[in-house]
């Protein structure tokens, strides 16, 4: 209630009055008189103006990728039966002080909008608010605050780079090396699983006895005699990479991610820290999907060889995102995947190193390895990748 003027100002009229005390000093009480008053009054008046306001605050856009422009915005209209003060509007960002925006006084039905830019120049989830109107006296001795909107929060998604997919693999699945994802509420003929109803979904698809006990439209969702499947893993454990390493990981993750959407592919994301996005049929879990990378950390917990295990063994692709790790654990690795799939358990690697890759001769049997150095763009690389693919398996790029 009391500001750190205020509180300095009664301290010094304290002084004043223990001054005059021991001095006799009439002027010193007469002072220190006046600057006890002056803060009574100034705390009486912050609690005596209650401004009545309807204040509506939005973020715009609510999802953005690293670097693009986003926004808060803040409507105000004052809704009581008198003007009111001059006004603060505090915003919290994050663990920061955040916004502070100084209104002028409004009239009576009076509106006015306010805005800021958002920090986007790194990835992860910003926390704005609650939002807060703060009431202060002229001389800055008191001030009140009253919380006026809820949190909100802005998600800053990772830098994707414009690349290609890779080439569709042939196989034995139904439509093996056929592009494009079936549209929303389309289906096969064999059961794969109930889902919630999204919008879009076809309703003679509803399941009606289930969605009679959940209180809520369910689905029922058919196996897809489809191709066109990317699994991305990204290595999240911490003693591989840096922290400018793995931001170049988390981007190139969603890269890859974004291409083969783009295309048409279903994609699914694992993570070493056990995070499983599921296969991304519709565009709701294709954005969860990204969500989960924008707030991707580094853990010392993560076991990349357990995550694997989980990875399906067929003909779709499987991409793996890592820091550098040395041959001799990407065979390790690869042997475990492949006595657990099948012998069509091959995957591609892409590994990001502190150094600059060298070349070398031979490979590791069932595994393409894309060695990214720090001082080549991805893109780049996995354009050369991508061109060679053609070449035996187990070759390295």
């Amino acid at each position: 209630m009391i500001t750190r003027p205020g509180a300095l100002v009664l301290a010094g009229s304290v002084a004043l009055a223990v001054a005059g005390r021991l001095l006799g000093l009439v002027e010193a009480y007469v002072l220190a008189a006046a600057g006890g008053l002056l803060v009574i009054v100034a705390v009486a008046q912050v609690l005596v103006l209650q401004p009545r306001l309807r204040v509506r605050r939005s973020v715009r856009p609510e999802r953005v990728h690293v670097g693009t422009p986003a926004r808060v915005e803040i409507d105000v209209a004052s809704v009581g039966r008198v003007a009111t003060p001059v006004l603060t509007l505090v915003d919290p960002i994050g663990d920061r002080a955040g916004a502070r925006l100084r209104l002028a006084p409004l009239p009576v039905g009076g509106t006015v909008r306010a805005a800021y830019r958002l920090p986007t120049r790194t990835r992860g989830e910003v926390s704005v608010g609650p939002l807060q109107v703060e009431v202060a006296d002229p001389f800055g001795l008191a001030h009140r605050r009253q919380v006026v909107a809820d949190k909100v929060r802005l998600v800053v998604l990772p830098h994707v780079d414009p690349i290609r997919p890779l080439p569709p693999p042939a196989g034995a699945e139904p439509l093996s090396g056929q592009e494009g994802r079936p549209g929303l509420g389309r289906s096969g003929d064999e059961f794969h699983t109930l889902r919630p109803y999204v919008v879009g979904d076809d309703i003679r698809r509803v399941h009606w006895p289930m969605s009679a006990r959940s209180d809520d439209l369910v689905v029922r969702q058919d196996d897809e005699p489809r191709q066109g499947r990317l699994t991305v893993v990204l290595d999240v454990t911490s003693a591989h990479t840096s922290t400018d390493g793995f931001e170049r990981m988390v981007s190139a993750a969603a890269s890859i991610a974004a291409a083969h959407w783009q295309r048409g592919d279903i994609v699914r994301l694992l993570t070493s820290d056990h995070q499983d996005t599921g296969w991304a049929t519709g565009v709701a879990a294709y954005d969860n999907l990204m969500e989960v990378l924008a707030v991707a950390a580094r853990s010392a917990r993560a076991d990349l060889d357990r995550v694997l295990g989980l990875t399906d063994a067929g003909a779709h692709a499987i991409v793996v995102v890592t820091g550098g790790r040395p041959d001799a654990d990407i065979a390790t690795l690869a042997g475990h995947r492949a006595r657990r799939a099948g012998h069509r358990a091959g995957m591609t690697v892409v590994r990001f190193l502190g150094h600059a890759p060298a070349d070398r001769v031979g490979g590791i049997r069932g595994v393409r390895i894309v060695d990214v150095g720090p001082s080549r763009p991805f893109p780049l690389v996995w354009e050369d990748a991508r061109v060679r693919r053609r070449t035996p398996v187990g070759s390295r790029p």
